[in-house]
Formats: structure tokens, C-alpha cells, sequence
């Protein structure tokens, strides 16, 4: 099955990712301590929504069209004209970095992180449109080896310099500036073999613009839903605060979501070839394939998260900023499980549709409601009021965004392998209980085993997301090549 052949494809970019993510946690937690790591947390959402806004769509276009080009024939084309959308976009990138300099003009520990995030935003988007275009062409061991590099490279050497140096939340993004040009000694060489010859198409460029921007603006919103309630914390409770609500979210959220994300790397190209080649019956074949694999690990993951959340962040956060990250890791692992569904898989109807203005309009909704909920639960319920504003904000952008797509293309939910990853993933509970607290690491890998040889065995039993189907399947069909 070629979705789970991409899947192990990618599975070393994944690894990378969650070894950057929580070796981030692990070493920043510590190294910088409560403020700077608060402070780190702020910047680089900034940094991501200054991305999102001005790059994104020239990353979405290389994404998205790339498969069309190559089927008429025009590649070079494609990518002169991606080049050019990416070079006028950072000047947008420029000036929005010179509001924020002005804006942070009486905030010198914030001042001295501005530099490198001026270097990383146009290292970071001519390598994020070189990965696009190698995800779209489905050159997966590519993807994985640039896509691992920069994360484990920027992490490392990020932590290096945090190390030596009292530079403090600065350390992290100049690791990702050096892992950055480093890969861009390469990859814009491609880049530009790529575009040779190609003509930068005005015609072109707006059409990738007006499908881009729309894009952009619909992750600009759901970067909001998930980081606008740490500026508000700021307001309300201060930056360690923010920083113990970072690091239970770098332990939570972005675990799930990487997993969701791997699923949606292997997946979605796939979706949108069938989509392009064979229509809407293909694409929804395609889009089953990749839902249940996302809940197949989605879902235990997140349960899992929850049940170990407290050996967890002893094991993975620093000791200024556990006690408030311990308490949000279960919410915030089932909410990682929503996002994961909302931006990888229930908004992919408008990609494939093209519609993706009409997604930007209704990402409104769910991220003003999230706003309007933090500013009233967290003065009441503290950090736990902005993970409650974040779950219900959530649940509502999948409810809009899943009901409103189904005009254009029903992606399938399939609720009978749904119950059956639900009841494997509850069996864990029993398991997990059993093992004696006694602490960090010791615990967490007991604990981990324990509840994972369960669900492992009762996925098995209730062929929850095809799991035995799909190995009886390979076995059966293996068996004739070896009796010849």
C-alpha cells in the first residue's frame, strides 16, 4: 500500500522532529529558565505569524501546483515564478520585521532576538519551497533527509550555544539560522537549476498569489487559535507563566501534531493525486486511508499523553516551569488530536477545491471565539482557562470547517474504526494505573511499554483501523512470490 510505504519514508523526518521537539523542551526548559524561556516562546510565534503572513504563499503554491506543472510540462516555469512570489513576499517580511523593531524599541532583552529572526526568515522560506516541491514530486527521501537536518542541526547547535553562552532565548533561533544556511548552500543551487530557463509568469504569479494568500491567511488564523492565548497570558499572568504553558504545549501539542503531520506527509499527496487524475471518488478513498491512520496513532498517542503526564514532564521540563505544564499536558494532548484533524485533514476539501478563501473566512470564526474565551477564562481559571478556550475553540473550527467543506468534497469519517481505536486506546488505562509511581524516567518508560504492548494487542484484536487486514493482507500476497 503506497500510503504506508510513504509513511515509512517519512518516519525519519518525524523522528527528527520529536527529538528537536522534545529535546527543546528538555535542554530550553533548563538552560534559559522560566522568563527567557516565556520570552523565547512569544518570539518565536512571532516569528511564525510574520512567516505565515508574508511567505506562506509562495510555499503553498510550490506545494500545490508543482504536480500540475510537471503534468504540463512547465516546471521551470513554476519555479522561476515561485522564486519571484518568495523575493517580492520578503519584502513584506522586511517591513513587518521594521514595525516589530519599533514596536519593541524600549524591550532590549526582546531587541537582541530581532537580528536572527531578520536572517531566518529568508534562509527559512527558500528551504521550506524547496521541501514543498520535494513533497509534491513525492521524493520522500530527500524531504526527510533536509527536513531532519535542519531540525536536529538547529536544535543542536541552538542548545550548544545556550550552553556556553548567557545569550539566553536568543540561543534557539541562532541555532536555526546556522542549520538554515548551512542547507541553503544546497538547496538554492537546486532552486535555481530548477527555475533555469523557466520565465516568471506576472499571469502566473497571481494566480498562485490568489490561491496562496488565502492559505496563508487560514493558517495565519489557526496559529492564532493556538498561540494567541500565550500573548494574553503575558497580559494577565506574566512570562514564566508563559513559559510553563509553552513547555507542557511542546510536550503535548506538537507531539500529536507531528504525528498527524507524518500521517498528512505520506497521506495528502496522495489525496491530491487522486484528486488531479481520477476525481472525487478516488480523493475520498484516498482521504479514508489517511483519517484512519491519523487516529490509528493520534489518538492512543494523545491518551497515552494524558495518562503519563506527570512522570512525563519530570522526566522532560525544567523544575521552574513543571508544576503548571503538568496540569495542561492532558488537555492540551487532546486538543493537539483536534488541531491535527482541523489543519491536516477536514481543511484539505478547500485545498482540493481550490476554495481556500472561503477556508480563511471560516477560520474567523473558531479564532475570534478563541480570543473572546481566553480574555474571559484565564483572569477566572488561570493557565487552565486558556486550555479550556482552546479545546472549545478547536471543536468549533472542526464543526464549521468539516460541515462547510462537505460541498465541495465529503471527506469520510469512518466511526466504526473510530469506536474501535477509542476502546484500544481506553484499555490502556488499566495497565497504566498498575505501574507504581516512582518517578521521571524509570516511570515514564514503564508506563509507556505497559500501556502501548496493550493498545498494540487490542488494536490487533479489534483490527482497529484495518491493522491485522492490512498485515494478513501482505502476508498472503507474499506467499506466492516465495513459493516461486
Amino acid at each position: 500500500m503506497k500510503l504506508f510505504r510513504h509513511l515509512a519514508g517519512y518516519l525519519p523526518a518525524n523522528l527528527a522532529s520529536a527529538m528537536a521537539s522534545f529535546g527543546g523542551v528538555y535542554v530550553f526548559t533548563r538552560l534559559l529558565g522560566a522568563e527567557e524561556y516565556g520570552r523565547y516562546a512569544l518570539m518565536f510565534t512571532v516569528l511564525a505569524l510574520i512567516h505565515t503572513v508574508t511567505l506562506a504563499p509562495g510555499e503553498a503554491a510550490a506545494y500545490r501546483f508543482t504536480a500540475q506543472a510537471k503534468a504540463r510540462g512547465d516546471l521551470a516555469d513554476h519555479y522561476a515564478t515561485v522564486r519571484s512570489l518568495l523575493l517580492r513576499s520578503l519584502l513584506m517580511a522586511g517591513v513587518l520585521m521594521l514595525v516589530l523593531t519599533l514596536a519593541l524599541s524600549h524591550m532590549p532583552r526582546y531587541l537582541r532576538i530581532l537580528p536572527w529572526m531578520a536572517l531566518l526568515l529568508p534562509l527559512s522560506t527558500l528551504l521550506q519551497a524547496t521541501l514543498e516541491a520535494h513533497r509534491a514530486n513525492q521524493e520522500v527521501g530527500r524531504y526527510a533527509a533536509i527536513f531532519s537536518f535542519k531540525l536536529l542541526g538547529g536544535f543542536a547547535i541552538g542548545a550548544m550555544i545556550a550552553w556556553f553562552t548567557h545569550i539566553g532565548a536568543a540561543a534557539p533561533f541562532i541555532g536555526l539560522v546556522c542549520a538554515a544556511a548551512l542547507l541553503n548552500i544546497f538547496q538554492v543551487p537546486w532552486l535555481a537549476r530548477a527555475a533555469k530557463g523557466g520565465h516568471a509568469d506576472a499571469a502566473r504569479r497571481r494566480a498562485y498569489l490568489s490561491y496562496g494568500l488565502p492559505v496563508a491567511a487560514a493558517l495565519s488564523l489557526d496559529l492564532l487559535l493556538s498561540a494567541a492565548d500565550r500573548f494574553l497570558i503575558t497580559l494577565f499572568l506574566g512570562e514564566a507563566s508563559v513559559g510553563a504553558y509553552a513547555a507542557g504545549y511542546g510536550v503535548a501539542d506538537k507531539t500529536i501534531l507531528l504525528l498527524c503531520a507524518w500521517a498528512a506527509m505520506a497521506g495528502a499527496p496522495l489525496v491530491m493525486a487522486a484528486w488531479e487524475e481520477e476525481g472525487e471518488e478516488a480523493a475520498r478513498e484516498q482521504a479514508r486511508g489517511l483519517v484512519s491512520t491519523m487516529l490509528l496513532i493520534g489518538l492512543p498517542a494523545a491518551t497515552g499523553l494524558a495518562l503519563v503526564a506527570e512522570p512525563l514532564a519530570e522526566a522532560l521540563i525544567g523544575e521552574d516551569v513543571r508544576d503548571g505544564a503538568t496540569r495542561i499536558i492532558p488537555w492540551i494532548a487532546f486538543a493537539g488530536l483536534m488541531n491535527g484533524l482541523l489543519i491536516h485533514y477536514y481543511t484539505e476539501a478547500f485545498q482540493l477545491a481550490k476554495k481556500t478563501g472561503e477556508q480563511a473566512l471560516l477560520m474567523l470564526v473558531p479564532a475570534g471565539a478563541n480570543i473572546a474565551a481566553n480574555l474571559v477564562l484565564i483572569p477566572m481559571l488561570g493557565l487552565i482557562g486558556a486550555v479550556v478556550a482552546t479545546v472549545g475553540s478547536y471543536a468549533l473550527g472542526i464543526l464549521i470547517i468539516a460541515l462547510r467543506g462537505r460541498r465541495y468534497i465529503a471527506l469520510p469519517m469512518p466511526f466504526l474504526e473510530l469506536a474501535k481505536v477509542a476502546l484500544a486506546s481506553i484499555a490502556m488505562w488499566p495497565a497504566v494505573a498498575l505501574v507504581p509511581h516512582f518517578g521521571s524516567w524509570p516511570e515514564l518508560f514503564c508506563k509507556a511499554a505497559a500501556g502501548g504492548a496493550v493498545y498494540i494487542a487490542a488494536a490487533w484484536l479489534l483490527d482497529a483501523g484495518g491493522a491485522r487486514s492490512f498485515m494478513r493482507d501482505k502476508l498472503s500476497s507474499s506467499r506466492p512470490a516465495e513459493a516461486s
